[in-house]
């Protein structure tokens, strides 16, 4: 180690050079891996905070307009409020409850509206026993500045007022950001009479759920979508983002192989008469061998360390939003740091067995004669 840290000191710009490239990768792998994780369980979050085994939709794209409602955008299509009679009649459907979702001004503040009845207090634990008033997420209260007892001001199309009677506890996810009140107030504000956005259905018999939805998809102008579909959709997505993203943190460390590779071999070209002098004492074969292998993999774990801090740092200044609005804040987890560092060191390996053996070859006789 004394040798590794000697020529390490000696060529201080080459080992800067060499650090940094294996660092890159490695920090972009960290990144990658705590944003996929954070992504899919901030998708886990929002479906499952839906609280609903159907999500029953106009007709549309199923997946735009699922994001939609969990964003609190205008779904731009709607489902006549009259449909809920048809919807409660299919067997094994033990709740539907109706939905209007859509941005609106708050107290002159564009925020996501969410409009339903108390139904949804058997999906939601909210701490109240009837919607009468409004239920404010606890981001929304924050920006506008709100408690419970204040009045705010709803308008878009037309305009209401409501009382604020629930602060929601921080959640993280979507919830925190809509303005939750009763479905006619919603629908006078965005001038939805008699329509919805959407109808959460909940199940009486979960083993059920399947031969439900196909009752409910055969309804005219409907369809019938499990949450779980929407939630496989949007993981293979971000799926396959991530995997052009990991091609190019793929190549990002075959260069850093490559750097290192050539770092190590001029290393052995410099270094001739120190190998001379190894092998003269008597140092063997396997000794030089080792001694190159010990002084890339070194670096490399050195860069491995670096690169996770600086994928760290990376990570806490990305959005915490998806590209679709969706929160997903990065998740860490001890076994990415291992990953990372076991990457670095197989880079640090590969890249030193070329140099090793051809320091480990060199005859002493031929080698001295740098001298």
């Amino acid at each position: 180690m004394w040798i590794v840290f000697a020529n390490a000191k000696k060529r201080k710009a080459r080992l800067v050079m060499t650090v940094a490239g294996i660092a890159i990768g490695v920090a972009t792998l960290f990144a990658l891996l705590a944003s996929s994780a954070g992504i899919q369980r901030g998708l886990e979050r929002e479906i499952g905070g839906l609280g609903a085994h159907i999500l029953l939709l106009p007709v549309g794209c199923p997946y735009t307009l699922t994001l939609a409602l969990m964003q609190g955008a205008d779904t731009l299509a709607y489902i006549p409020q009259d449909r809920l009679t048809d919807v409660r009649a299919v067997s094994n459907v033990r709740l539907a409850v109706p939905v209007v979702v859509g941005r609106v001004r708050v107290n002159d503040a564009m925020t996501p509206l969410y409009g339903t009845t108390d139904e949804i207090l058997q999906l939601k634990q909210w701490g109240v026993t009837r919607l009468d008033g409004a239920v404010v997420g606890s981001d929304a209260a924050s920006r506008l500045g709100l408690s419970v007892g204040s009045r705010i001001t709803l308008s878009f199309y037309a305009q209401q007022e409501a009382e604020v009677v629930r602060i929601l506890p921080r959640t993280g996810g979507r919830d925190d950001t809509f303005v939750f009140v009763p479905l006619e107030v919603a629908q006078s504000v965005l001038a939805l009479a008699d329509e919805v956005s959407a109808v959460l259905v909940q199940t009486a018999n979960v083993e059920r759920v399947a031969q439900t939805r196909q009752a409910l998809g055969r309804l005219a102008n409907l369809q019938a979508v499990p949450p779980s579909e929407v939630f496989d959709m949007l993981v293979g997505l971000f799926g396959s983002m991530a995997s052009t993203l990991m091609l190019i943190t793929g190549v990002a460390i075959v260069v850093g192989v490559l750097t290192t590779m050539n770092t190590m071999t001029m290393a052995v070209y410099e270094r001739k008469a120190e190998i001379g002098l190894l092998r003269a004492v008597g140092a063997t074969r396997g000794d030089v061998f080792r001694l190159f292998v010990a002084e890339s993999l070194w670096v490399s774990l050195v860069a491995g360390v670096l690169g996770v801090g600086a994928g760290y740092v990376v990570t806490q200044l990305l959005p915490r939003t998806t590209g679709f609005g969706l929160a997903a804040a990065p998740h860490f987890s001890p076994s990415y740091v291992g990953i990372c560092l076991l990457v670095a060191a197989g880079v640090g390996t590969l890249a030193a067995v070329y140099p090793a053996l051809m320091a480990a070859r060199m005859e002493p006789i031929k080698a001295l004669r740098a001298l």
